[in-house]
């Protein structure tokens, strides 16, 4: 009779001493991402350059071209299953310099095409600052 009792007794207290065995502490810590412009994609007047900034100092950046490009127009837009925001200008785009995004703009990860006013003579590449 005592062992039917002093078991089930027994097995309440271990299960139940880790409910009670003090603090827990979980630590959650973010590390920032880059800064950083993919492959871009020239086809006629129109080329396609994905840039990232994962950063999170919202310090804007510069995108430039390899040659100096004559712009028709710019779009920007969120890439897919991304949240970010869309770049503001900071100065207006001239020679190899495309588009300046403005302090607290160009968050995330984002799509930018390019509209050449003519086609490239040579082939394009970007990079980002």
């Amino acid at each position: 009779m005592l062992r039917r009792i002093l078991i089930p007794a027994v097995a309440l207290l271990l299960l139940a001493a880790p409910a009670s065995a003090g603090t827990i502490i979980v630590k959650i810590g973010l590390v920032p991402g880059k800064l950083q412009v993919g492959t871009a994609r020239v086809s006629g007047r129109t080329a396609t350059v994905t840039v990232a900034d994962g950063r999170g100092t919202g310090a804007g950046w510069t995108l430039r071209a390899s040659a100096p490009v004559s712009l028709a127009g710019i779009t920007a837009r969120c890439a897919a299953n991304s949240t970010c925001t869309l770049p503001e200008l900071r100065s207006t785009p001239s020679g190899a310099v495309v588009l300046s995004a403005a302090r607290d703009s160009g968050m995330g990860i984002m799509t930018v095409t390019l509209r050449l006013a003519a086609a490239a003579k040579a082939p394009l590449s970007f990079t980002v600052s």
